[in-house]
This record gives C-alpha cells, sequence and structure tokens, in this order.
C-alpha cells in the first residue's frame, strides 16, 4: 500500500501536467472497455457509456472558441470525435470495438509523448 505522501506526490506531479492527467482519463476509460469485453452486458453498457462521455467531452473542448489548439488540430479532433460518437451510435453488434479502443489509446499515447 502506497503511503499517504507517496499518494500527495503522485496527484501533485499529475496535476501540475495538464496532458498527463488527460491521459489517465482516456487510459482509464480504455481499460474499463477492455476489461468489460469480459463480463456482463450492463459493465459493457457502462464502459462504452463512458466512452461516448469523453468524446463529447473533447467535441466540446475542441468546438471551444477558447481552445489553445491549432485551428488544424481542432478539426481534426472535431472529426475524429464525430466520427467516434457515429460509431458508438451503432447498434452493439455493428459497432467496431476494436477501432473505438485503436482511436482512444492513439489519443492517450499522443498525450503522453
Amino acid at each position: 500500500m502506497r503511503s499517504p505522501l507517496d499518494l500527495y506526490r503522485t496527484t501533485r506531479l499529475l496535476a501540475s501536467n495538464t496532458k498527463a492527467l488527460e491521459a489517465q482519463v482516456f487510459r482509464r476509460v480504455l481499460y474499463q472497455l477492455e476489461t468489460a469485453a469480459q463480463t456482463s452486458e450492463l459493465e459493457q453498457a457502462k464502459a462504452l457509456a463512458d466512452l461516448r462521455l469523453l468524446w463529447v467531452t473533447v467535441l466540446g473542448l475542441v468546438m471551444d472558441p477558447d481552445n489553445h489548439l491549432s485551428l488544424a488540430l481542432q478539426k481534426a479532433l472535431e472529426q475524429l470525435a464525430h466520427r467516434v460518437i457515429a460509431e458508438l451510435d451503432l447498434p452493439l453488434a455493428e459497432q467496431d470495438r476494436s477501432w473505438l479502443i485503436q482511436v482512444t489509446s492513439h489519443i492517450a499515447e499522443g498525450l503522453e509523448a
């Protein structure tokens, strides 16, 4: 078990790096999605709902006029978010779960770089 001081240091380090926090959010949703594949349908539905919430949030953030990202990156992320949300709108049996995991994983990796 980690000591409270270790936990504080980790949290402090993450809080000082927004990209690391964002990557952690993506990783947490990915983990939930990957592990839900071996559990109940309810857990899978929760994981997909969290993935949708993540990408709807990304979409909202990149469309914000106060966003600091370049216009080209904003547009690319906006298109990607729309594509992911469209995939999530498909019936469960038609969704390309591996593509959803791959895309979300690539974004997490980009944030960690």
